[in-house]
């Protein structure tokens, strides 16, 4: 029953009464006097040792560790098999033990035989109660745990808590609230939850308001949630803004906190941000796993600094698929085609890394922006043929704009027509922009047609188009496309840039001149920049 747990070394019987060890992955204090780790298999063939030897007094300590083990082991059937002979034995009297049992049945997702574990019981404790109610949540039963819930004669926050959390987990962030106004008090965990759910459903604006309530009650991992969520949700200047409020405060970051506020210095392009939270690391003598290591090396590729990115990689003692995934992308942004091609040739050898669809989408990203058709074409045919991906949309958009760029528009129109997902409006662009560069107007009516039938509010779509009827003389169609953008009422979105100087990040906004405090300084250098080049201009004509 027990074969497939391995057959190691045991470690040296118990000296008093027989007991199992209560230790399981449980470091020692004293580094000095380190005793062999235990782990739930050693428990478990232990427990079969001494008790076929006749040395095992089986005390509620004994059922307590044996619990715990099937529990880390999700070993449901040992545990139904554990009970039994605790039933026996009459040791579920002890509630320690008992909350053992709950807590592994709930472990292993058998709710209904937690449920009757407690059921037994006169009085079931909260604790266990608790450990209920979490496994019916896990297992996708709200409406049980729920009654369970409101059927408890005591509650302590943890429950209110625990409730709070299985709501936000499913998304129903209405109840979540509701009964988080109910609570009679509140901690870190049901504020932390509250807010990382309405983050994921994108109501940031209902998540800043209730981490500013529970000021001045913040930890890193309020602070960090709502770092994450402002990156999830493109606000890449008030996450980092947040996290320099967070430096201020006194909280010190942890991986997880700058795993999450790298993405956002990498789209803003703010790299001083990105090298001083390298140097902090440094500092720290916080090592750059996987992870973090694949933040940084895409935080300086966006930056601009190839070179420092490679540098990064190279370092990296693990080298999981994220950080092969992040080198090749951003080799790929940086033109360095061939390079990015290399590093997949190296990944490839590591037989431990298998490349994901990400994988796909930079190296054939790295093949487009250098132009490489042959080796994209033959790269499309490896992940769908040997690594059997199927090709998402995105994949057959880079596909069609490294033939299209390449000017081999009839096959790119060809690939289009095969492709078993519908093109998009990313799609339909690349190839008008491609029909522009190359001259090739005769396809303009067609993928026009198909833009029509999208109906994009993208103002870039109409404004291509009509330029591209201008430019070859058509302007009754240029007049057509424009009526046709006012007619939907498509409006062009306010453009956006970022600005770093002296580590500080400016903001700038579309025809909003004065959003900036220096805006007349700024005004007047760029009419003094537009003199100089005009009279560069001037004197090279002369």
């Amino acid at each position: 029953m027990f074969a497939q747990f391995p057959q190691h070394q045991l470690p040296p019987p118990p000296q008093q009464h027989g007991r199992l060890p209560k230790r399981i992955h449980r470091a020692p204090k004293e580094p000095h006097h380190r005793l062999p780790v235990i782990t739930p298999e050693d428990t478990i063939l232990k427990f079969h040792q001494l008790l076929s030897d006749g040395a095992l007094t089986l005390h509620h300590d004994t059922f307590r560790s044996l619990f715990k083990a099937c529990r880390v082991l999700s070993a449901l059937e040992e545990g139904r098999q554990f009970h039994a002979q605790a039933v026996k034995r009459g040791v579920l009297c002890d509630v320690f033990v008992r909350r053992s049992l709950v807590r592994m049945y709930a472990k292993c997702l058998a709710c209904y035989d937690a449920h009757k574990v407690l059921a037994e019981c006169n009085v079931p404790d909260v604790v266990s109660q608790n450990d209920l109610i979490i496994g019916f949540i896990n297992n996708g039963d709200l409406e049980t745990a729920r009654k369970i819930f409101d059927g408890m004669a005591e509650r302590n926050v943890v429950s209110w808590s625990i409730m709070v959390d299985g709501y936000v987990r499913h998304g129903l962030m209405e109840i979540a609230q509701d009964l988080f106004d109910a609570m009679p008090e509140r901690n870190q965990f049901s504020w932390n939850s509250l807010i990382s759910g309405y983050l994921r459903c994108g109501n940031v604006e209902v998540a800043r308001g209730i981490f500013d309530q529970m000021r001045p009650e913040w930890s890193v991992i309020t602070w960090t949630a709502m770092i994450s969520g402002y990156t999830q949700n493109g606000r890449f200047k008030e996450a980092l803004d947040l996290y320099l409020e967070m430096q201020i405060a006194g909280v010190a970051p942890n991986k997880i906190t700058l795993v999450s506020i790298l993405p956002a210095v990498a789209q803003l392009g703010a790299l001083s941000q990105g090298r001083w939270i390298h140097a902090y690391m440094d500092k720290m003598g916080m090592e750059a796993d996987s992870i973090l290591g694949s933040a940084l090396v895409d935080m300086y590729s966006k930056c601009g600094c190839i070179v420092d990115a490679v540098g990064i990689f190279e370092k990296l003692k693990h080298k999981e698929l994220s950080a092969w995934n992040s080198i090749i992308l951003g080799l790929a942004a940086h033109g360095r085609g061939r390079e990015a091609l290399c590093f997949f040739s190296r990944m490839q050898k590591d037989s431990l890394r298998t490349p994901n669809d990400i994988t796909f989408t930079g190296v054939l990203s790295a093949c487009t922006h250098a132009g490489l058709v042959d080796e994209g074409q033959m790269i499309f045919d490896l992940f769908t043929n040997h690594y059997k991906i199927i090709p998402n949309i995105r994949h057959y958009g880079c596909m069609i704009d490294l033939l299209a760029r390449a000017g081999l528009l009839k096959e790119a129109l060809e690939l289009v027509e095969k492709m078993p997902v519908e093109p998009n409006a990313v799609i339909w662009k690349t190839l008008l922009s491609a029909c522009r560069i190359h001259k090739k107007v005769e396809v303009v009516d067609r993928v026009w047609r198909k833009i029509i039938e999208l109906g994009p509010q993208d103002s870039g779509f109409y404004t291509l188009i009509s330029n591209i009827f201008n430019e070859s003389g058509r302007w009754d169609d240029a007049g057509k496309v424009r009526r046709k953008m006012n007619d939907l009422q498509v409006r062009k979105i306010a453009g956006c840039s970022w600005v770093e100087v002296d580590g500080v990040v400016h903001e700038f906004l579309m025809g909003r001149e004065s959003f900036h405090a220096q805006s007349r300084e700024i005004r007047c250098v760029l009419y003094e920049m537009e003199n100089l080049i005009k009279l560069e201009v001037y004197n090279a004509e002369q």
